[in-house]
């Protein structure tokens, strides 16, 4: 859990700076004049490819973060079970 939860996190913070500098966030804003009485109406939206599109990056990163996560893991592991055997095999 402490490796996904991380892995996420790590995604977010290197993923998000790098959607800002590659993709670029685009403001979308149009006026409508003389809507319901009102002289102009300010309208503003979300870029939701850019929102697609970090998304997928910051999820990209996580997952390359988790499987390097699990690979030193997997090694660290490898190694502690080889010392041991090695260890109990001189005692």
């Amino acid at each position: 859990m402490k490796k996904f939860f991380g892995s996420l996190l790590g995604g977010g913070l290197i993923g998000l700076p790098l959607a800002f500098w590659w993709i670029g966030y685009e403001e979308i804003s149009y006026s409508l004049l003389n809507v319901a009485g009102v002289e102009e109406v300010i309208v503003r939206e979300m870029d939701f490819d850019f929102v697609f599109y970090a998304s997928l990056l910051v999820f990209a990163i996580a997952a390359i973060i988790y499987f390097v996560w699990s690979l030193i893991d997997r090694k660290r592991e490898e190694t502690f079970y080889r010392d041991y055997d090695k260890n109990r095999k001189h005692s």
